[in-house]
């Protein structure tokens, strides 16, 4: 029922509880409350009797960075998928055990790999900020990822990047990019990754080494920081909307 009645308050924009209880034929004590509902999530706004569809809020929302696929699936599979990823199963078992389509479960597992390679990816540009290095670059099926190495770890980077300030890695570094490397591309041979060749990658340099707790915990807190910048973002748009009070 939020659903449909959510979707009327967006096209009245501006009603009264007379109003909406008229067009939308649902009895006021089970209405009162739904509205309540979408008040205190910021999904409308309620001044002096009027209600008004919080037009900022909601289009935030939609194009958040998280995937629809988050909105459609209760928090206790989604932590399982997340479970599953951590523990390494593969696509067509987890659909055997939580029973979703094969392309959803492919769509959360591309967008944990994006976050990783993301959160790697801003480690590198700070270390690379400081003491800018030439890439070595590899080439796999026609897809090029430059590869890094700060503080003995290895960064991964889907574009080259430039500095007139870069140097070469010496000859020892060499070498322990090419050891690093090799041994997280012979876990990312096979010729379905090579359209995301540098998500791949950096999943394999992020499990290096980690037990499936410690990357349950990291994986975790990588998604919480996620929705937690995004509520901070909405918090302040919600309060400019307040204050503006520009909804019509």
């Amino acid at each position: 029922m939020n659903d449909n009645l959510l979707r009327t308050c967006k096209h009245l924009n501006k009603f009264t509880l007379e109003e909406i209880e008229l067009i939308s034929e649902i009895d006021e004590k089970e209405l009162l409350p739904a509205l309540d509902e979408f008040v205190s999530k910021n999904k409308l706004i309620y001044r002096d009797g009027v209600y008004f569809y919080n037009k900022i809020i909601n289009f935030v929302k939609q194009n958040s960075r998280r995937p629809m696929m988050f909105q459609y699936h209760s928090q206790e599979t989604i932590s399982m998928i997340v479970k599953c990823f951590c523990a390494d199963i593969q696509v067509d078992k987890v659909v055997k055990i939580l029973n979703p389509e094969k392309h959803c479960i492919n769509k959360f597992y591309k967008f944990f790999r994006e976050s990783i390679y993301e959160n790697q990816y801003k480690m590198l540009l700070k270390f690379f900020d400081n003491d800018p290095k030439n890439g070595c670059s590899r080439e796999y099926l026609g897809k090029t990822v430059h590869l890094y190495l700060y503080n003995d770890k290895l960064f991964v980077s889907e574009k080259l990047l430039k500095n007139k300030h870069a140097k070469d890695f010496n000859n020892e570094e060499r070498l322990v990019i090419k050891n690093l490397y090799l041994r997280d591309f012979r876990k990312v041979l096979n010729t379905a990754y090579s359209s995301y060749f540098h998500l791949h990658l950096a999943e394999m340099i992020w499990r290096r080494s980690k037990e499936y707790s410690e990357l349950l915990e990291e994986l975790n807190n990588l998604l919480d920081c996620q929705e937690q910048f995004q509520e901070t973002f909405l918090a302040k748009r919600y309060q400019c909307v307040k204050n503006n009070f520009y909804l019509c």
